[in-house]
């Protein structure tokens, strides 16, 4: 999908793009190359003068789409665009339910007044170099941690249980930093039973809610309104 260009868009009016969402994002889905790959669009926006589409493309090949369409209709674009002002990355805000991203946090740092939701695999090389660097920004912002053991990674399930496991937001924010520091402590915890499932639960409400959202990769870092954050621009 990263060399689709030029994609005439004929059938789309400005009166739909005004109007009626539902039967924008249905007039799109048919349009014939985005109906022979099998995109379902779930949101379309306007942002300056640029629409931007995010949809699933269906069948085995599939996976999440973000495209732009031209405001002139005549060109679909794939790939990543950028403010020529600001630098800053046009990306489309993921629908995001603030309280319901709290209460799967596995921990909450910090005391500033600016909250960022960092979904992260304490296995994934990134995610460890990442929570180094965070770890110094508690007073500057506020931070919720919420675990996505990916697949692939072998140990993650097993690193985000052990964190879990700790006693309070101070305690497991220290373990998810000593496993990026390599320990490997979580490789001999032991568990009862019950609390095996009490966390494998949690674990698998953060992976269903991060699932629902769209996320598919770690490190993933969002704002209150839904809208991907570079680890720069916190860490500056």
């Amino acid at each position: 999908m990263k060399h689709i260009t030029l994609l005439t868009l004929l059938t789309l009016t400005t009166l739909l793009f005004a109007g009626n969402n539902d039967a924008l994002k249905l007039k799109i889905e048919q349009l014939p190359m985005l109906k022979k790959i099998g995109v379902k669009v779930s949101k379309v926006m306007l942002v300056n003068d640029i629409y931007q589409i995010a949809g699933e493309v269906k069948g085995k090949n599939g996976g999440r789409l973000e495209g732009l369409v031209t405001k002139d209709f005549k060109n679909f674009i794939a790939g990543k665009a950028y403010n020529t002002q600001t630098g800053v990355e046009l990306v489309m805000p993921f629908d995001i339910d603030i309280k319901l991203l709290k209460e799967v946090a596995a921990y909450k740092t910090g005391s500033g007044k600016d909250e960022y939701f960092v979904f992260t695999d304490p296995e994934c090389p990134y995610c460890q170099r990442l929570e180094k660097k965070m770890h110094s920004l508690k007073k500057n912002v506020t931070v919720y941690t919420i675990l996505f053991p990916l697949h692939f990674h072998k140990s993650a399930k097993s690193m985000s249980r052990y964190i879990l496991s700790q006693k309070d937001d101070k305690a497991r924010a220290k373990t998810m930093l000593e496993i990026a520091n390599k320990s490997t402590k979580f490789k001999t915890a032991k568990y009862t039973g019950q609390q095996y499932k009490k966390y494998d639960a949690m674990i698998q409400k953060s992976l269903d809610v991060c699932s629902k959202i769209g996320i598919t990769g770690t490190p993933t870092i969002l704002n209150t309104q839904g809208k991907k954050v570079s680890p720069q621009m916190i860490l500056k």
